[in-house]
């Protein structure tokens, strides 16, 4: 997973990961229901995600300690081979992103 453009209230990954549209929408739903994300823009073809977040909602202090999870989930990403077994483990990931922006 690559981080293409970041800086506070807007980040950019790409990955082939993000061209699988069912792991975005879960991905999507998620993030959706914290107050803090703004807008999600997803592009499956160049498998890119935009998102566009409230730094006052969510400051540095809280994405640092995400790191370490968003390095496992590049991982992941990039080992992602389509079959059911690599989609699964990407899903259970993304139930782990849950709990962590549930507390945002």
């Amino acid at each position: 997973m690559l981080i293409t453009s970041f800086f506070p209230g807007r980040v950019r990954l790409r990955a082939p990961i993000f061209k699988n549209e069912e792991l975005c929408e879960k991905a999507r739903s998620i993030l959706s229901k914290s107050d803090a994300v703004k807008n999600i823009e997803h592009n499956p073809v160049t498998g890119s995600i935009l998102l566009e977040y409230d730094i006052k909602k969510v400051p540095m202090e809280k994405l640092l300690p995400m790191q370490d999870f968003f390095m496992k989930l590049g991982k992941e990403a990039e080992r992602y081979d389509g079959t059911e077994t690599g989609h699964k483990k990407i899903a259970a990931m993304l139930d782990d992103l849950e709990s962590i922006v549930a507390k945002w």
